[in-house]
């Protein structure tokens, strides 16, 4: 297995002349990349044991979001507690990947009780390296390393992160450095890889004990602060306070700093401005660029989701700070004016947001997005197993967290909403709790709703599951001497007691909730789990579409709903190309606007078919009671019978919705959702005009989408036989008919 490898420099946004700003990536060889993987996931079971929670970056379970979550916290307490003077220090350290000295890596790893076979095998690929270097693609002769991780290399965050955890201890351990703290505990630092913030008080000497720990460590370790980059955050301090912090420990403090991507100030009401409405800004400045674009309809629903979606996600996962819903009318309104091109909408925003496979265009619903992130930060609340954030977050709370989700205790304690996050996320909660919720939840532990409130909490709160007994068809609290070890004394039981009286009433939850199913069992995937279940009940008046009411008036029977839902999962898959998928939707909605439709909308005194100037020009007849377009279909339709070999039913469903159930066999399935998808485009070509559409034109554009699917089956790899068979007989039908060899 080779070493070496190769380094291209990667050129920061600013200052480009200077050296400093080219940041080295490795290019290893594959064999190096993995045998390091393995060691990686190997490694990453003992650093889940050794790492403390504070670091968060490259370990499972662990999110930047909880980094940010702590900062905005602290400064919620900082901002009641004015007495307490603090200073939030934001770490940079220089050319941190770079600068780790291997032998002190070696000797940490040996320390942590890796084993000597791990040992060995970082031996292999971190005793000697070489590398040759990239610059203006030219490159150098080989260069040998002998310190820092690669940028590149898959165990090479996780080698940082298991260094850097002795200078994070040693902060931790040391007395003298006080952090912001809350009963017993103190939030004296959070990291995410380098990315350090030390949470302080007593500013002063904490720092400057914190500042001699990172130099001592520095000259073993080969880590190095950056003193112009590190920047400060001051807290109840006054301004000549500041000064003399500036020059005691030679740090700057400022107003404003960029911590994971989020702005922050050391008022948090600076949030809302400082991080959505300047993402917001951004995005709409790139929509009024994308909208010169020829994207359609689809298109413009696949930018939102690629550029826009991913942005803000990473706000409502960082940022749970929204508590009222006026900024998602804004952006909706924007997103709506993008993706129709500024005209009126021809159908409903909750359709375009709802899921495919109820046929809708999966827009993506801001607003239910942010929603579905918090309850991924109410889920703490809801488990109170997190007693780190929980103690902060809760720090002048009155009450147990259950008191106030279940017990609505926020009638006696006001105060709990006067503070930023648990304003924002109760008021989520109280939107959705008799949705998810309408008995008395599982989860839900009156032990520690009606506990005395303490600033650090206990840990194994028991559940309503765990107390609860069936007595017949009801249910009943336990005996004492059964709750004995769960409760602290006979007067706590009474108390608990008297709530599940209370509760009763209500009833409980025998089966597991929704909630409990997609957000509190699942480790994984808590998001989306959550957004499909909001969107779910969100767009639940829509089941039924008026536009699907429309369809069974003109076609003159019903058309069942599991056809409908074949036609949004299946149906529409027949092809990759957008266009025609686009076409299918736009006709199941009656997007085209018809004689009838322009006449009302315009007071117009002409509303006569374009065709035949003879009858009012509905959607239905344009498309396919019109006399001029019944001929066409009837062209089509023979043709289409050529190809097949075999004599069909000619139902409006399956020529103008591709709903096609038994009318052909399944293997010519394919080549009839084609046939009939190029005869409504072409038909859509020539929409307002009296002419019609040719017969060779409709067997040049299904020759097209024969070549688009040829080539897509070649993409996707798919095997050749089967789209061959697709097409077989329309290959023959041209031979025959019309003496064409090669397609």
């Amino acid at each position: 297995m080779s070493t070496r490898g190769e380094r291209m420099f990667l050129q920061s946004l600013i200052f480009e002349t200077q050296l400093k700003n080219y940041r080295p990536i490795s290019l290893l060889n594959v064999d190096y990349k993995i045998f390091a993987d393995i060691l990686a996931k190997r490694f990453k079971r003992v650093l889940m044991e050794k790492i403390h929670r504070d670091q968060a970056g490259f370990l499972p379970k662990r999110h930047l979001a909880d980094n940010v979550r702590n900062v905005i916290d602290i400064l919620e307490k900082l901002e009641v507690n004015i007495n307490t003077k603090a200073v939030l220090i934001f770490v940079d350290a220089e050319k941190a990947f770079d600068n780790i000295s291997w032998s002190f890596m070696r000797k940490n790893l040996h320390g942590m009780g890796v084993g000597q076979g791990f040992e060995n095998g970082m031996a292999a690929i971190y005793s000697e390296q070489k590398a040759k270097l990239i610059v203006n693609n030219v490159v150098t002769e080989e260069l040998k390393i002998e310190k820092g991780t690669r940028q590149g290399c898959p165990i090479s965050p996780l080698l940082f992160i298991s260094v850097l955890e002795v200078l994070l201890n040693m902060i931790r351990n040391d007395q003298q450095i006080k952090g912001v703290q809350v009963g017993a505990k103190h939030y004296k630092l959070r990291a995410f890889a380098d990315d350090l913030v030390l949470t302080l008080q007593e500013p002063n000497t904490s720092t400057k004990k914190a500042l001699e720990i990172i130099q001592q460590f520095g000259q073993v370790a080969g880590f190095k602060l950056n003193k112009q980059k590190t920047k400060v955050l001051g807290k109840n301090l006054t301004d000549m306070e500041k000064e003399k912090f500036q020059e005691e420990t030679g740090l700057t403090v400022v107003k404003k700093v960029k911590y994971l991507g989020v702005y922050l100030t050391s008022k948090n009401l600076n949030l809302y401005k400082d991080n959505y409405e300047k993402c917001w800004s951004e995005i709409k400045r790139d929509l009024e660029i994308w909208s010169n674009l020829k994207l359609s309809m689809l298109g413009r629903i696949a930018v939102i989701k690629m550029n826009v979606l991913p942005r803000m996600l990473f706000l409502f996962q960082t940022l749970q700070i929204l508590d009222k819903m006026e900024c998602f009318k804004r952006w909706q309104k924007d997103i709506s004016r993008f993706v129709w091109q500024g005209k009126k909408p021809r159908i409903k925003f909750k359709i375009l947001t709802d899921a495919k496979e109820r046929g809708g265009f999966a827009l993506p619903d801001l607003k239910l997005y942010y929603e579905a992130a918090a309850f991924c930060w109410l889920k703490e609340w809801m488990l109170l197993e997190n007693t780190d954030i929980l103690d902060l977050e809760g720090f002048n709370n009155v009450f147990g967290w259950h008191a106030y989700l279940w017990y609505d205790k926020t009638k006696q304690h006001s105060a709990f909403k006067n503070h930023i996050v648990r304003k924002a996320l109760f008021n989520v909660w109280m939107r959705y709790k008799d949705l998810l919720e309408n008995k008395t939840p599982r989860w839900v532990s009156p032990v520690e709703a009606k506990a005395v409130k303490k600033l650090n909490m206990e840990v194994g709160w028991p559940k309503y599951w765990e107390i609860l007994e069936q007595d017949g068809d009801k249910w009943k609290l336990q005996s004492y001497d059964k709750l004995k070890d769960k409760v602290q004394n006979w007067l706590q039981y009474y108390q608990v007691m008297e709530l599940f009286k209370q509760d009763r009433k209500i009833g409980f939850q025998v089966d597991k909730s929704k909630l409990e199913i997609e957000l509190l069992e699942p480790n994984t995937k808590n998001l989306s789990r959550m957004y499909n279940l909001l969107l779910k009940w969100n767009t639940q008046d829509e089941t039924v579409k008026s536009a699907m009411i429309k369809w069974a008036q003109d076609i003159g029977h019903d058309i069942m709903f599991a056809d409908w839902e074949q036609l949004w999962t299946t149906g529409v898959k027949f092809t990759a190309c957008n266009a025609l998928r686009e076409n299918i939707m736009k006709m199941i909605y009656r997007w085209y606007m018809t004689p009838v439709k322009l006449a009302k909308i315009y007071h117009l005194p002409d509303n006569k078919c374009w065709k035949c100037k003879e009858t009012e020009g509905t959607f239905y007849h344009l498309w396919w009671t019109c006399p001029k377009i019944k001929a066409f279909w009837e062209m089509i339709y023979n043709e289409i019978k050529k190809v097949l070999k075999c004599t069909f039913a000619k139902k409006p469903e399956a020529f103008l919705l591709g709903i096609v159930g038994q009318l052909v066999t399944k293997r010519d399935r394919t080549f009839f959702m084609y046939a009939t998808t190029a005869a409504r485009i072409l038909i859509a070509k020539y929409w307002k005009t009296q002419d019609l559409p040719t017969l060779e034109e409709w067997q040049m554009k299904v020759m097209d989408y024969m070549t688009l699917a040829e080539m897509t089956g070649r993409i996707r790899d798919q095997q050749k036989e089967t789209v061959e068979e697709e097409w077989r007989k329309f290959k023959s039908y041209l031979k025959d008919y019309y003496k064409l060899n090669e397609c």
